[in-house]
């Protein structure tokens, strides 16, 4: 299964939710925080495969949680984010992190976010539309806040649902697609500032 996803930085974004609520969408009113670790490979390194293992803990409101380990493969193309998503929900993260760190993967960041979302039906396809804000990147160009649109593709309907995604973000005037993960922006952020 293939992630085929899009990333804008959004300055305003009560002026998006307006604009996106005239065409009846609605995002969730309570945002679910996520922290998500990340891991090294013992024998390669992620930042020049593009790829990452990520443990995230999601944390509802009600005091509610759910655990997730994911591995992200390669982008596989230049305007998207798509690539090879493989995830699993797990109920025992004390016991995963130590027989990943026996296999020899460290933990080497976390990013923290807050995540509001709603689902909307596109030519009969589930998209995924998401608010992020990242209090790390509270001082980049749009004050932490952005929209991410993605969807779940097979080998089969790769390409549909990539132009599927290309075509909403137009609609949606979403423009300057970022393709680095908010790990990636946290850390040119860091370095910047050194």
């Amino acid at each position: 299964m293939y992630e085929v996803e899009m990333k804008f930085c959004v300055g305003d974004i009560d002026l998006f939710e307006q604009n996106i609520g005239r065409l009846g969408v609605k995002f969730e009113s309570d945002a679910v925080e996520e922290v998500d670790k990340f891991y090294s490979h013992p024998q390669r390194d992620f930042n020049q495969t593009d790829e990452c293992l990520r443990l995230r803990l999601r944390k509802f409101i009600d005091g509610g949680e759910e655990k997730f380990l994911t591995y992200k493969g390669p982008k596989i193309d230049k305007e998207t984010k798509t690539r090879n998503e493989l995830e699993i929900k797990i109920g025992d993260d004390i016991t995963l992190e130590l027989i990943l760190n026996a296999l020899g993967f460290k933990a080497v960041d976390t990013v923290r976010k807050f995540r509001r979302q709603t689902e909307i039906i596109v030519d009969g396809v589930v998209v995924e539309l998401l608010l992020d804000f990242i209090p790390e990147l509270d001082s980049y160009g749009c004050d932490g806040h952005f929209v991410e649109i993605e969807t779940i593709a097979s080998e089969n309907d790769l390409e549909l649902k990539r132009n599927l995604i290309l075509d909403l973000a137009k609609k949606l005037n979403l423009k300057n697609s970022i393709r680095t993960s908010y790990l990636g922006l946290i850390k040119q952020k860091r370095t910047q500032s050194q």
